[in-house]
């Protein structure tokens, strides 16, 4: 069977799966957007948004999945001057026990791109949260955002990467602006910031970042910006009390004298660890995916599962201890759709199938996926009059 006809078939197939299950979906308002999903580390699953209080105030609101229903459904923030982009969305962490952290962006001044990033933490489960801080000190009204909260393995804190656009106007590069920045910062155990650190000084400028724990490393992915344009995924890897060498997970030199806005995804199973991204070296589009058995020191060769025509926009989980499921959003004969492939460490991919069906362009945001148990939870952006925040949930016996 050719690709074109088995997404045909895996539609129809999808169509009469997707009602078989039992877990509730989250109490979203018309207009909501760009929802974030996160596994918290006892089973369940946590979700934020964006959602407007009236016709001019936005608020952001979090939910947690726990023991089949959606509580809380409060906000954590609201009637600040966000700044509100499809790519670049605010985030909910699970650290342990009952703390929590969130972040969003905030408008710094009068610039199109001027914010910075607040964060917050709760140690009560969500019932309060802190006074919001910034974690980059330069005081420079300019681009801060694609932030990607972790463990910090020196203290068991919260840590956390951004891209910083504070050299941005600096005008030290061939093409006449300063570069965007990757840069870290985290919380001591007196609940003060720690110093911000510079991980490297030359990044694509708009592509999210992801980052992921094992047992004795911490990974940071993000895309890389060379001399030459070249802008390919890179790793960045703390263990055993040092700092490596940022590598690329593949050398797919993919040069582009601009930013894709598509960033990659990580995710560990144990001390496993898989990553998805997207790339068009010689205008090829794909959506790779790799995997690690020595805790990000290394990748192995990159797994393509797109259908020919992707737009990225990856998200990643791991369903088994030798399987995750990747989605992506890909660009069909008559439609635009989010698609998800299982790809095992063995080098197996299983046939792509078709989620939802979604509106074209930037609307739709990053669609975001979970596992609990046996259910996999989609939530996205649909754009229109009647759009707002989308999901459902699949069994995962449906994908097998």
């Amino acid at each position: 069977m050719n690709k074109k006809l088995s997404i045909i078939f895996a539609t129809l197939w999808l169509c009469t799966a997707c009602s078989t299950t039992e877990n509730g979906l989250p109490i979203t308002q018309s207009g909501s957007r760009y929802p974030f999903v996160a596994a918290t580390g006892d089973g369940g699953v946590l979700m934020s948004w964006f959602e407007k209080t009236d016709s001019v105030t936005w608020a952001l609101k979090w939910s947690e999945f726990k023991e089949g229903i959606w509580n809380n459904n409060k906000p954590i923030t609201s009637g600040e001057p966000y700044f509100i982009n499809w790519a670049d969305f605010p985030s909910i962490f699970h650290l342990g026990g009952d703390t929590l952290a969130a972040h969003w962006l905030q408008k710094s001044g009068q610039g199109p791109y001027d914010y910075d990033v607040k964060v917050v933490r709760s140690f009560d489960r969500g019932a309060t949260w802190s006074e919001p801080v910034t974690p980059h000190r330069d005081g420079i009204k300019g681009e801060h955002g694609f932030v990607s909260f972790f463990r910090d393995m020196t203290n068991n804190d919260l840590g956390l990467i951004w891209l910083d656009g504070r050299n941005l106007g600096a005008g030290d590069d061939k093409n006449g602006y300063g570069a965007m920045n990757l840069y870290q910062s985290g919380f001591m155990s007196s609940g003060d910031l720690k110093w911000e650190m510079k991980l490297d000084d030359m990044v694509c400028e708009c592509c999210p970042t992801s980052a992921v724990n094992t047992d004795n490393s911490l990974l940071r992915a993000y895309r890389d910006r060379s001399e030459a344009e070249i802008r390919d995924i890179k790793i960045l890897r703390y263990a055993d009390g040092y700092w490596f060498e940022p590598y690329a997970v593949h050398n797919d030199d993919w040069k582009i004298v601009g930013c894709p806005v598509n960033g990659p995804k990580l995710a560990a199973q144990e001390n496993d660890i898989a990553i998805a991204w997207f790339t068009s070296p010689d205008n090829t589009p794909k959506v790779n995916v790799a995997f690690s058995v020595n805790e990000g020191a290394s990748f192995e060769n990159p797994i393509r599962v797109d259908l020919n025509q992707p737009i990225g926009r990856v998200d990643l989980i791991w369903i088994s201890d030798e399987e995750i499921m990747v989605s992506w959003i890909e660009i069909g004969e008559e439609t635009t759709n989010i698609l998800i492939s299982i790809v095992a460490k063995n080098g197996s991919v299983g046939t792509p199938r078709i989620i939802s069906e979604i509106a074209p362009g930037r609307v739709s945001g990053y669609p975001q996926m979970a596992r609990v148990e046996d259910q996999i939870f989609f939530t996205w952006t649909e754009g229109g009059e009647e759009g707002g925040i989308q999901s459902k949930w699949i069994p995962l016996s449906v994908f097998r």
